[in-house]
């Protein structure tokens, strides 16, 4: 009885591991599409707040110094932002798509301020 145990737990290990050795060969990752950075940083400025590309146009309308806001009208692919604080910690917002209407974007530090905005973008 025992040496049947061990024979089926065998062929049931062989089996999956050839299952899982079939989706390694049938499921190669695409290829990575590019992706395009523009960065912005508080400033005295009036400009700064202002991130344009071929296929979007992204305007930080508020400054809270843990928080900013503002709208990104993304016309083509896909965009998201990365926020950076100044602890060293960061979040990234998920990837929102081409639409008529602007979409509403923020990142938030709490307990820190903000240092810097990565819009990344691609098709």
């Amino acid at each position: 009885m025992r040496g049947c145990i061990v024979r089926k737990i065998a062929t049931f290990g062989l089996a999956a591991a050839a299952t899982l050795g079939a989706l390694a060969t049938t499921t190669a990752p695409a290829a990575a599409a590019t992706v395009r950075n523009q960065t912005v940083t508080p400033a005295t400025t009036e400009a700064w707040n202002t991130v344009t590309g071929d296929a979007y146009r992204c305007v930080i309308t508020a400054d809270y110094g843990w928080r900013w806001e503002g709208y990104c009208n993304v016309y083509s692919g896909r965009l998201r932002t990365i926020t950076y604080c100044a602890d060293g910690s960061h979040s990234t917002g998920l990837w929102i798509g081409a639409r008529p209407e602007a979409w509403a974007v923020w990142g938030n530090c709490p307990g820190s301020r903000w240092t810097r905005v990565v819009f990344q973008w691609h098709s």
